[in-house]
C-alpha cells in the first residue's frame, strides 16, 4: 500500500512538473518566436539581426519619431534641438539621448561611442557614408526620393513604419496606430462637414523668410500633408506637380496668387518674420484668402515630414485652425 501511495505521488509530481514545463514552454515559444532572425531589406540592401535591437541611433527625425511611436527612445539622435523646435507630437525624446550633430553632417565619432546595435538613416543624406556608418553598426537607409516612392510620400511612410516596427517586434503595435489614425481622420471629417467652409479646395504651405523674403512650400497631391487634408474631406488646389521631389514646389507671393481662392493653410514658425514683412506688400494684401480671412494658422511645428504623430497633431490643429 505503502509503495502505492508513493507511486501516485511520484506520479503526480511528474506531471505537475509536465504542467509547470508546459507552461514555461509557452513562454520560451514566444521568446523563440521573439529570437528569430530578422531580416530587413532597405534602400542599399538587406541587414539580417539575431535580436530585437536595443541601442538605436537616429539621423532623421522622422526615424526618431516612429521609435517614439512605438515606445522605444533611441540612444542618439541627430539634432534634438532642431526636433524640438519643429516636431510637435505626444510623445517627446528623453533628457538622456545623446545629440550626435546635425542631420547633414552627424558625428561619426560620437555615434561610434554609444555601441550601437543598429543605425537608422536616410539614403539620400548619409548614402555616401554607408561604409562609415556600416562599420559602426548595421544601417537600415530608407528612401524617400526615388521616382517610385516620390509617387506617393504618404504610402512610404507607412512603408517604413511598418519596416521598423518589424525591427522593434512591434507591428501589433504598429497596426493599433494607424487605426488610431484612421478612426481620427473619420472623426475629422465629420466636423469638417458640420463647419460652414467658404470652399473645400486648400492651399497649404510651409513659409518662411529668406533674406527678408517670403518663401513658400506649396504642398502637393503626393505628399503626406495633402493626402491627411484629403482624408478629412478637403481638396488640394494644386492639381499638377504629382511627383515633386519632397511633395513641394517653392513659390514667392506671385506664385501663391495662382491659388487665392483656396483656403491658405499654413505652418510657420513664431520667431520667423514673414508675415510681418507681408503687412505693406500691395500683392499680397490683394490676394482673396487674404481680404477674406481665409488664413489658417495649424502652427510652425506642425511638422510636414513625419509619421503617423505628426499626422494626429496636423489633423488636430487643423480642426482647431478651421473652427476658429
Amino acid at each position: 500500500m505503502k509503495k502505492f501511495i508513493f507511486a501516485m505521488l511520484a506520479l503526480l509530481f511528474v506531471l505537475g512538473g509536465c504542467a509547470e514545463k508546459g507552461k514555461s514552454g509557452q513562454t520560451n515559444s514566444n521568446q523563440s518566436e521573439t529570437n528569430e532572425k530578422i531580416e530587413i531589406t532597405h534602400a542599399l540592401g538587406t541587414e539580417t539581426f539575431d535580436k530585437v535591437p536595443e541601442r538605436i541611433v537616429v539621423l532623421e527625425w522622422n526615424f526618431a519619431e516612429e521609435l517614439l511611436a512605438l515606445g522605444v527612445q533611441p540612444v542618439g539622435m541627430a539634432d534634438i534641438e532642431g526636433f524640438n523646435k519643429w516636431v510637435k507630437i505626444s510623445e517627446s525624446i528623453a533628457d538622456d539621448v545623446v545629440d550626435v550633430g546635425t542631420r547633414q553632417e552627424p558625428n561619426l565619432e560620437e555615434i561610434a561611442k554609444l555601441n550601437p546595435d543598429v543605425i537608422i538613416t536616410l539614403s539620400s543624406n548619409h548614402g555616401a557614408i554607408q561604409d562609415q556608418l556600416t562599420k559602426i553598426a548595421p544601417t537600415i537607409f530608407y528612401d524617400t526620393v526615388s521616382p517610385e516612392v516620390t509617387k506617393d510620400l504618404y504610402q512610404n511612410t507607412f512603408d517604413s513604419f511598418k519596416t521598423t516596427a518589424k525591427l522593434l517586434g512591434k507591428e501589433a503595435e504598429a497596426e493599433q496606430l494607424i487605426q488610431r489614425l484612421d478612426e481620427k481622420y473619420a472623426e475629422a471629417a465629420k466636423k469638417i462637414d458640420e463647419l460652414n467652409l467658404p470652399t473645400r479646395e486648400f492651399l497649404f504651405t510651409q513659409a518662411y523668410t529668406v533674406n527678408q523674403a517670403p518663401t513658400f512650400r506649396l504642398f502637393t497631391k503626393n505628399s503626406m500633408v495633402s493626402h491627411v487634408l484629403e482624408k478629412v474631406g478637403l481638396e488640394n488646389v494644386i492639381k499638377d506637380n504629382t511627383d515633386a521631389p519632397w511633395g513641394f514646389i517653392d513659390a514667392n507671393v506671385e506664385g501663391v496668387s495662382n491659388y487665392e481662392d483656396a483656403l491658405f493653410i499654413h505652418a510657420v514658425q513664431q520667431d520667423d518674420p514673414l508675415f510681418d514683412n507681408l503687412q505693406n506688400n500691395k500683392a499680397w494684401n490683394e490676394l482673396a484668402f487674404v481680404k477674406n480671412e481665409q488664413l489658417y494658422d495649424i502652427g510652425g511645428d506642425t511638422w510636414t515630414f513625419g509619421g503617423v504623430l505628426s499626422m494626429e497633431t496636423l489633423v488636430d490643429n487643423l480642426l482647431r485652425a478651421l473652427q476658429k
